[in-house]
This record gives structure tokens, C-alpha cells and sequence, in this order.
């Protein structure tokens, strides 16, 4: 990722205009690496979110709404005490290190005016947040050190000290003559390779990206540098050394050929030629929200969800080895009839065969050939019991073989119903949907019920949409959901959806006792398509019909309905529209 000294040096220019001089309101950790400051100034308000996370550290203002936990952790607690109502004083950057310094004017508990300070260090693996105190001591950290790490040590009552710097050239105080010299006496085999060993702040994303606009993808060492390669040089150097004196950037997340970030800058970005499609944005904060906010909303409801994934991993497996198990059973119960016919065989020739014998040798009259085949007895058993022992495995089997086929029935059933909690998972969007995910599978038998004392929760709503021509589309979030919405709160002539063949959502459009139009109908199907298991495919197959013609059976499992007369329509889902619609309902609502 490409958030650098350099990345970090625009978003404090970015930041320092509109957060000097605000409030702390409110301080909340949604998560254990990252802290969100609410920040109420005079002509701004707003959120500050600062993250250690490894996979994305970072410090930026956020419009995206984050859960936080039920009770906040004790870091949280403390800078609640310590920060809320603190006016930020400045924020300041040493030379390109990524580390920024929040300074606060607060508070103590008697009322004394004290500096305090928030130290965020964006340094991937290393990053961290660290209060420290008027005197320079470290308050808490969200990760704290001690004396066996040789570097420094965090921990409360320590005095605080930076990171080890390495033996960098800081571009914003170096002339770029002099960055010049000593990058191409460097023995690296490109230019990419000796701008990340010898410069400041530079990610490998910004040196790849210098390194294809002066060589033009071309093999040379920086030792063979003639006078256009430094002259190139010189102009990419002075144009960031501008970028860091006057903040002045181009916000640009890549995306891949499907649409999906890949990395981000503070520059357009062209060593990626037409396999990437720049977007750019407003600010960089902006940026940001578009390349973390669905990807670590995904990251945070799978951490969440690992132990339903995990039970359910472990059940469908347990299904999938008996279902295994009962078919080869059944395959040979199914092959039982030889025994029926061994005691019609021993009945018939019961006249020859004496008390004792082993086995007989009879003719088959079921065989066209008449051959002779030789049926095993039991010595101790009489003829006529031998034929009784053959006839009750017979029907031993008959029985076996029904019951199985419920078995194998029922397994398969549960095997799909699984798999649509798998969808359910995949497309859950908050800790309550997840609540609602556990109580339907401990209701459905598939993971165990939790006893608690606590007052029942109340069952969210669908999610709600508003079609063009203004008809409210609702969609079930979960199977249990899904019944109640499709069974229970819909009314006969409403207009059933759902993908055909797969899991995914019952979609419902209310019918205001007029035509539902055909615009509608092709956005409820890719509503159905989009909320299915199916949302990555093309040409999506959406079965619809009237509510009261969906049935449910007797002892299904939940989300599992028949339906008969209906029509299918193909459509490819669209999450930009779905989200589209999702948001005129909601404005919708708020009129």
C-alpha cells in the first residue's frame, strides 16, 4: 500500500485546516487497532479515524459508519477520561517518517491546562497509537512493549522516543541535485530499487512508478544514468518535492480490470498501462473511504462470524461423510432381492433339502436359463426357517431402504440449507445480522443455544428499496427472515422473487393494486440476483410469481419454499443499482 511519508505528509496538509482548533466529542474503538475521534469545531464536524492495523494503518477523516463493541475497551476508557473536550493544537510530521503528532490541549482532573499528545505511527506490521503526556511519557499505547524489545520500550510511565530512523535522504530538505548524485553512484540494478534503500517516505509503489516515468520501462542501472535520465529524474523529484510543500495532490485509487481496488496514491499512477482503471477523488480522506471501507467492513464481520463458519464448516462435513455413507448402504439394501428369491427357491424345493445340509442346489425358475445355483443355509436351522431367515433380511432391507432414502433426503436438504447460511454469511453487514444468523441456526439444531438471562432481541427489519417507478421492494436478510417476510407479512398478490437453483434472498415487491411496471419487475430480479450466491454471475436466471403461490413444506428447514406457475426472467446483477435504490428508500423515508 502506498501510504508513505510522502501520502502521509498531504493528509496532514489536508487534515490541519479543517481539525485545528476542534473539540474531541466523542473517542470510540471499534476495533482493537483502531480508534475513531469525533471532532467538533467551529465550522467543521467530523471523524477521525486513526488505525494500527497491519493491512491497513493509516490516519484520515471517514464518513463510514463502524460498529462499536457493547462495552468499550479500557485504551478507549482512558481517552475518553483523558481527551473528550481536549482542542486539538497542531499536527505535525518529523521530516517524512510516517509518524504524526496530534497535539492536544486539555485538561487534568483539577482542572489544570495540560498538553497531551497522540503519537500515530503508520508503520505497517509496527504501527501503533501511543498518548503520551506534558512530559513526555507514554500514557497507554494500543500496543504496548517492554524491556525485551530492544528498540524501545512503550509502556506506561516510559518516556517516549521515535522509531529508529534509518539513513534516509529527506527530500524536502535535500536538494535535488544532491538526491541525484547519490543515486546514481548506488549499485542497485534499478531505479526503483535505489530510491526505496537511500530516500524518505517513498513506498514502492511511488518508487516503481518514478522508476517508469524516467526510464520508460527500460533495464538501466542508475550507474548508467546519462544527462536526459537525470534531467527526468530531477523533474519527477522537484514535482514531489512540490507535492510536499504545498499538499496540493490527485487522490487516485487503482482498480483492477472487474473494479475492485488494488492500491492507492497521492499521484496518478501509469506503470500499470491498461490492466488498471485510476479513479480519482476529492480529497484523500475520500480515497481512502473508497479503497478500506468494504474491505474492512468484510474483514471485521468475518473475524466475527469465524465461529458460526467454523461449526458450520464442521456440519457440513459430518452431513456430506454420512450422506456418503447411507448411499452405500442404500446401494446395497437395493440389491437385496436375491434373498427374496433364495426363499421362494428354498420354499419350492423345501421336499429336497434335508435338516443340516449347508447349502442347496436348486434350479432357478426366475432365471430364463433355468441354471442351477446353490443357495447357502444355516445347519442349525430348519428348510423352512432357512427360507423365513431370507424373506425377514429381505424385508429387513425393504425398510432399511425407505428410511435411508429419507436419510439421504433429509441430508441433502440440510447440506442446501447450510450452504444458504453460508450466503447469509457472506453478505451479512453488522453484528446484529450475525445475532440473528446464530439464533436461527440454534433454532434450526445446528449449533448450540446459548442460555442467557438477557431480554430477547427484536428481529430487524428486511432491508427495504425503492424501485424507479416508486414501489417498495423489500428482501429478506437470513432464511428465518426470509420465511417470516415471504409467509407471514406479505399479502397474496404481492410479487414473489428469488434466483433460480441457489441460495439467496426472498425479494418481495408490494403490490399497490396497480400493474407493477416491467421497469420494476427487471429491478426487484437483479435486487434477487445481487443478494444470491450468484451476485458475481452473468445472465442470472430469477424465478417470480404471485405470493400465494409459494408454499412451504411441512417440516422444511428455514427459507425453503415451493412455488408452482411461475415465470423467469435473466439478469445480471448490479450492486451499484442495488445500492442506489437501497439509498431512494431510504431518503424515502426520512421525508
Amino acid at each position: 500500500m502506498a501510504f508513505d511519508g510522502v501520502f502521509l505528509r498531504c493528509m496532514t496538509k489536508e487534515l490541519s485546516p479543517l481539525l485545528i482548533g476542534a473539540r474531541v466529542d466523542k473517542v470510540f474503538q471499534p476495533s482493537k487497532n483502531v480508534l475513531l475521534l469525533s471532532m467538533r469545531g467551529r465550522d467543521f464536524s467530523g471523524k477521525l479515524l486513526i488505525s494500527a492495523d497491519p493491512s491497513g494503518a493509516r490516519i484520515q477523516l471517514t464518513n463510514a459508519s463502524m460498529e462499536n463493541p457493547a462495552s468499550p475497551p479500557m485504551l478507549c476508557m482512558l481517552l475518553r477520561k483523558r481527551l473528550v473536550g481536549a482542542k486539538l493544537c497542531s499536527i505535525v510530521q518529523p521530516g517524512l517518517e510516517r509518524v504524526v503528532f496530534l497535539e492536544f490541549d486539555a485538561s487534568n482532573e483539577l482542572g489544570d491546562r495540560i498538553k497531551l499528545t497522540l503519537a500515530c505511527e503508520v508503520m505497517g506490521r509496527r504501527s501503533n497509537i501511543i498518548l503520551v503526556d506534558e512530559k513526555g511519557k507514554v500514557v497507554d499505547a494500543i500496543r504496548r512493549t517492554d524491556a525485551s524489545d530492544t528498540a524501545r520500550i512503550l509502556m506506561p510511565g516510559a518516556l517516549y522516543s521515535l522509531p529508529p530512523a534509518g539513513d534516509w535522504l529527506d527530500l524536502t530538505v535535500c536538494p535535488a541535485d544532491d538526491v541525484i548524485n547519490q543515486l546514481t553512484v548506488s549499485s542497485e540494478k534499478d531505479l526503483s530499487s535505489a530510491l526505496l534503500k537511500k530516500m524518505q517516505g517513498l513506498s514502492p509503489l511511488i518508487c516503481r512508478e518514478i522508476d517508469h516515468r524516467v526510464t520508460d520501462a527500460s533495464e538501466i542501472r542508475p550507474l548508467d544514468f546519462g544527462s536526459i535520465y537525470k534531467d527526468r529524474l530531477n523533474k519527477e523529484l522537484e514535482n514531489l518535492k512540490e507535492i510536499c510543500e504545498s499538499g496540493s495532490c490527485r487522490p487516485t485509487v487503482l482498480k483492477d480490470r472487474e473494479g475492485k481496488p488494488f492500491d492507492f496514491s497521492f499521484m496518478p499512477i501509469f506503470q500499470y498501462g491498461k490492466s488498471s482503471k485510476p479513479e480519482e477523488f476529492n480529497s484523500l480522506s475520500e480515497a481512502l473511504d473508497a479503497y478500506y471501507s468494504e474491505r474492512e467492513q468484510k474483514a471485521h464481520i468475518r473475524a466475527l462470524s469465524q465461529d458460526i463458519l467454523k461449526q458450520l464448516s464442521n456440519a457440513s462435513s459430518r452431513i456430506a461423510k454420512k450422506i456418503n455413507i447411507r448411499k452405500a448402504e442404500l446401494e446395497k439394501a437395493r440389491n437385496s432381492e436375491f434373498k427374496r428369491r433364495y426363499g421362494e427357491l428354498i420354499k419350492a424345493n423345501i421336499h429336497s433339502i434335508h435338516p443340516g445340509d449347508s447349502f442347496c442346489t436348486v434350479t432357478d425358475y426366475y432365471s430364463p436359463e433355468l441354471e442351477q445355483i446353490k443357495i447357502p443355509l444355516n445347519p442349525a436351522l430348519s428348510p423352512a426357517q432357512n427360507a423365513q431367515k431370507y424373506f425377514k433380511e429381505y424385508r429387513k432391507a425393504c425398510t432399511a431402504s425407505q428410511l435411508l432414502e429419507g436419510f439421504i433426503e433429509k441430508g441433502e436438504q440440510d447440506l442446501k440449507y447450510i450452504d444458504s447460511v453460508f450466503d447469509e454469511l457472506s453478505r451479512a453487514q453488522n453484528a446484529a445480522e450475525l445475532s440473528e444468523i446464530r439464533s436461527e441456526l440454534a433454532e434450526a439444531g445446528f449449533i448450540k443455544k446459548k442460555r442467557d438471562k438477557k431480554i430477547r432481541e427484536k428481529p430487524l427489519p428486511p432491508l427495504k428499496f425503492l424501485s424507479s417507478d416508486n414501489f417498495l421492494i423489500l428482501a429478506g436478510r437470513n432464511n428465518r427472515q426470509n420465511d417470516r417476510l415471504t409467509l407471514k407479512e406479505s399479502e397474496k398478490n404481492d410479487i414473489w422473487l428469488h434466483v433460480k437453483d441457489n441460495a439467496g434472498s426472498h425479494v418481495i415487491i408490494k403490490q399497490k393494486g396497480t400493474d407493477i411496471p416491467d421497469r420494476t419487475m427487471t429491478e426487484a430480479a437483479i435486487i434477487a440476483a445481487t443478494l444470491s450466491k450468484a451476485s458475481e454471475s452473468q445472465g442470472v436466471a430469477v424465478d417470480f410469481c404471485p405470493v400465494r403461490r409459494v408454499k412451504k413444506p411441512s417440516g422444511a428447514p428455514f427459507g425453503l419454499v415451493i412455488y408452482e406457475n411461475y415465470n423467469t426472467a435473466f439478469v445480471t446483477p448490479d450492486k451499484n443499482l442495488v445500492k442506489k435504490l437501497e439509498d431512494n428508500a431510504k431518503t424515502e423515508e426520512k421525508k
